[in-house]
């Protein structure tokens, strides 16, 4: 009996563990091109649709937690031109977003691209799940 006590409470820790990891999506590589380039094709298309420009990203910050993912950049056009806007109420170029992962594919949970305000306030009370860990350090992002 003592033996099985010790092997769930280990496989409960190796889980708590895995779901507690946090991978740095910043850079891409092979092991996590493929769903970076899936997380980063929705960002871009729904930026695409607000500017009608294609759109490239400097990735300053993205950190993957089990099944949420949080993206922090800059927002360049593809061609290397400047971006123009549709009307004024736009403040280039920073686009951060919060992925969720459902099953095997990844979506837009929130995000938000070139806009002066702080529209991920809150966030830790609108997905409660989403692990502090995949935020920036400087506290401001879990409120």
């Amino acid at each position: 009996m003592k033996r099985i006590v010790c092997i769930v409470f280990s496989m409960v820790i190796a889980c708590m563990s895995m779901q507690a990891q946090v991978q740095d999506f910043k850079t891409k590589n092979s092991s996590n091109q493929a769903q970076r380039t899936q997380m980063l094709d929705l960002l871009r298309g729904e930026i695409k649709k607000s500017v009608r420009q294609e759109v490239v990203f400097v990735v300053d910050h993205f950190k993957v937690s089990g099944e949420y993912a949080w993206f922090e950049g800059t927002v360049q056009r593809k061609d290397g031109g400047q971006i123009t806007f549709p009307d004024e109420d736009y403040e280039c170029c920073k686009a951060t977003c919060l992925f969720v992962k459902r099953g095997s594919n990844w979506s837009i949970a929130e995000y938000g691209a070139f806009g002066t305000d702080v529209w991920w306030y809150g966030i830790g009370n609108r997905f409660p799940r989403a692990p502090r860990s995949i935020f920036p350090n400087d506290g401001t992002h879990y409120e």
